[in-house]
């Protein structure tokens, strides 16, 4: 598969697709990083249709490695599908090819683009096997959600109440906590527009996931937020505190992988590995 980690991803958590790669070596699914990828166009969709430039230089690349695009950020996921439906219009492909035959690449359209929970949902047998370590912990989701809806161009899971990722994490021995906004965008988005609303709708989340030992993630924009609030919380500017995981973090660790090569610190695999048999 052709690795499309994303810009967050790349540059703030690389521990997120560390965690990826390693638990898909595991499960024999090789995971090769795009050379010269670029940003999805996500942030240019706003106020300019070269978003779909973006994102078909992207698609292009990896059409040239001849493998599907695995995603590992819900926003990512959602802007690459849509791109990919965007540009079956063969007037709008013309277009975008001309400015790509520039650089010697060409779009044809039809990659797959799939997210990382989607997977690992198809290879659960696999992972059954896998596990090592039954993990006796109380977990929190937070869904991405970008990689659902809409339901007509992602069609993976429902849009609104998705059960991939507690499938995957209840195979880790792990109870799966519901909590009121567990489905709730968690806000990353809207922080970019409106700080205040952006951390009233991820307090919202944390308050409301209080119980669990870990909140878990499987998304760049949520990871971000969440990051964010571990920085507000030392300031003073955030109530609720959670240990916050990646989903492959976690799964790796159930698979017996050295936390180290999950990019997860002794003190937080101490704390996790800690509660369990």
């Amino acid at each position: 598969m052709a690795l499309f980690p994303g810009c967050l991803v790349l540059q703030r958590m690389p521990q997120y697709e560390k965690a990826a790669k390693r638990v898909l070596r595991e499960l024999y699914i090789s995971a090769a990083s795009i050379a010269h990828a670029a940003c999805c166009g996500a942030p240019l969709e706003s106020f300019t249709d070269k978003w779909l430039y973006l994102a078909a230089y992207n698609l292009s690349l990896a059409e040239r490695m001849g493998f599907p695009v695995l995603t590992i950020c819900g926003n990512c996921t959602n802007t690459l599908l849509r791109a990919e439906v965007a540009l079956r219009d063969p007037s709008l492909r013309l277009v975008v090819n001309e400015r790509l035959d520039e650089i010697g690449l060409h779009f044809e359209g039809g990659t797959r683009v799939i997210h990382l929970v989607q997977v690992l949902s198809e290879q659960l047998e696999g992972m059954r096997d896998k596990v090592r370590v039954e993990l006796s912990l109380k977990v929190a989701l937070t869904h991405p959600c970008q990689a659902f809806r809409p339901h007509e161009v992602l069609g993976f899971d429902d849009p609104l109440q998705p059960q991939a990722m507690r499938s995957i994490v209840e195979l880790t021995g792990a109870e799966v906590v519901p909590y009121d906004a567990e489905y709730d965008c968690c806000g990353s988005t809207l922080y970019l527009v409106n700080e205040q609303l952006g951390l009233e709708a991820g307090q919202r989340k944390l308050s409301s996931a209080a119980g669990a030992d870990v909140l878990v993630d499987a998304c760049g924009n949520c990871q971000l937020l969440l990051e964010r609030f571990q920085g507000l919380m030392n300031e003073g500017r955030a109530e609720s505190k959670m240990p916050v995981l990646t989903l492959p973090q976690l799964v790796g660790l159930a698979m017996g992988i050295d936390p180290a090569e999950l990019g997860v610190g002794p003190v937080m695999a101490g704390k996790l590995l800690g509660s369990s048999p």
